[in-house]
């Protein structure tokens, strides 16, 4: 019996010390501070500001305006090492415009040397001999070479030459043999609206006086009448002239444009001209060169007293007619040597003129052993610099097809690789001088397309570009103002 009863006892003490345990509040952690360590507080230097911030903020800041929001602007800068030390959007492929001309103008100085020159030659399809009336029985063959800046000038000269060897009749015809080149003038990617103006006119074995003619036309005394020719120089008498243009009110705005195309017979002009407004004027593409060339030199023989008896024509216009004997130049009279490249190159940087930049984008596949593509040839020869062209479209060399493409990096490097080559100071020379002379650049410009590359006197190298905006003429200049004296105030690579 007593054995039960302490059974029951202890058990009942077990629960209690078991409740105790599980509602007994822990006791309240020390407060005394453990022992730590000694805490060494590094010395920070501040972090230093890049000298590129501005250049960011400027590019991010033209970026969100109105007008540029949805354009594609690229900038990439190069100091001395060969990756760029700023990069905005440069891996991006755009629309360069004529600074595609720096690309074909620096690879031609590269491969071809800057003393390259053009030669033009007159030559005889027999012996030079004259009979006793001092006429010369066969024809003149004005062979060309290519030059994209032979002159009426130099034509002149032969006549001069040519009545010092005693000529003073020609039996035979002037033709002009312009094989030279091919007998496809204008790149296929040429916009329409574009080859029969100035800047349209195409590379052609024999160019003369830039392949270009100037028109006139003055107000007819009715508004709505067709405008009258006033002045066509040269007049081109071979062409036939269809006029669209209207006479229109005083207070209107006048334009003109022309159309015709290579080897048109024909040029058709339209425009509008304002009534008592004056003359409008523009300036046009000759057709045919070469034909232009031939009758141009028959023309000055016959105003210096040597007459022609056989027409004016080309090697060309006599293959079309299925002609039997075809003229073969045997003996050669007269020749002439062009400027040297350099000179041609500071000529077409300072006009941004598209046919002496396609002779040249030619002359590169003619001097060629293989006769490969010219943009086979500046690819090649670039990425051997170390330029890798990711992007790259090149539909002619001068940049005014829109279908060209380059990435900004691309370009940049381009100009930088020719700064370290043996051509470097002669080509930074021939680039316009802009900013009081602090900046050399090639610029390109076409509708809705803006794009610079160049030097800075500070050291680096740069390309600007800027596609598809829609802001004012004044407000991309002023942009463009502020990217320039941003990059005018970056420190002298030679300091960094």
């Amino acid at each position: 019996m007593w054995k039960n009863s302490l059974i029951v006892v202890l058990a009942s003490l077990l629960a209690v010390s078991w409740f105790e345990s599980r509602s007994t509040v822990p006791p309240a952690p020390s407060l005394a501070p453990r022992p730590t360590a000694p805490l060494v507080l590094a010395e920070l230097d501040p972090p230093v500001p890049s000298p590129y911030a501005a250049l960011e903020q400027t590019m991010v800041a033209m970026q969100a305006e109105d007008g540029f929001s949805a354009a594609s602007l690229g900038l990439v800068v190069f100091a001395d090492e060969d990756e760029p030390v700023f990069n905005y959007r440069g891996d991006e492929a755009m629309t360069p415009a004529s600074t595609l001309k720096a690309v074909t103008s620096a690879t031609a100085m590269a491969m071809l040397g800057t003393g390259h020159r053009f030669t033009t030659t007159l030559a005889a399809t027999t012996p030079w001999s004259l009979d006793a009336e001092g006429a010369y029985e066969g024809d003149l063959i004005l062979v060309g070479g290519g030059d994209p800046m032979f002159a009426s000038m130099a034509l002149a000269q032969w006549v001069e030459e040519l009545k010092a060897k005693g000529l003073k009749k020609v039996k035979g015809r002037v033709v002009t043999d312009a094989r030279y080149f091919p007998e496809q003038m204008i790149p296929n990617a040429w916009d329409w609206g574009d080859v029969s103006n100035y800047y349209g006119a195409g590379p052609c074995g024999l160019n003369l006086d830039f392949n270009r003619f100037d028109v006139s036309f003055r107000p007819a005394k009715e508004v709505g009448m067709p405008g009258e020719i006033a002045e066509m120089s040269p007049p081109l008498p071979w062409l036939a002239r269809v006029n669209f243009t209207a006479t229109s009110e005083t207070d209107s705005s006048g334009w003109l444009s022309v159309y015709g195309g290579p080897y048109a017979s024909a040029l058709t002009f339209r425009g509008q001209v304002p009534r008592d407004g004056g003359f409008i004027s523009a300036e046009g593409a000759i057709p045919d060169p070469a034909f232009h060339g031939a009758e141009r030199l028959k023309s000055l023989l016959e105003l210096e007293g040597v007459p022609v008896v056989g027409e004016a024509t080309t090697r060309r216009r006599l293959e079309i007619g299925n002609s039997v004997a075809l003229p073969g130049a045997m003996d050669v009279l007269l020749t002439h040597d062009s400027a040297p490249l350099r000179e041609i190159v500071r000529y077409l940087h300072r006009t941004s003129d598209n046919m002496v930049t396609e002779c040249l984008f030619q002359e590169l596949t003619k001097a060629d052993p293989l006769s490969r593509p010219a943009r086979a040839l500046i690819k090649g020869h670039w990425e051997k610099q170390g330029v890798p062209f990711f992007g790259l479209r090149m539909e002619d060399g001068s940049g005014l097809a829109r279908a060209d493409d380059i990435r900004p990096v691309d370009l940049a490097k381009v100009l930088w690789a020719v700064q370290r080559s043996p051509i470097g100071e002669v080509f930074k020379e021939t680039l316009n001088i802009y900013h009081n002379g602090r900046l050399r650049w090639k610029g390109g410009a076409m509708s809705r397309v803006r794009a610079y590359t160049g030097y800075s006197d500070n050291g680096y190298t740069f390309a600007l570009m800027i596609n598809h905006y829609e802001a004012s003429a004044d407000r991309l200049a002023s942009w463009r103002l502020q990217i320039m004296e941003t990059l005018l105030a970056l420190p002298a690579v030679s300091e960094r």
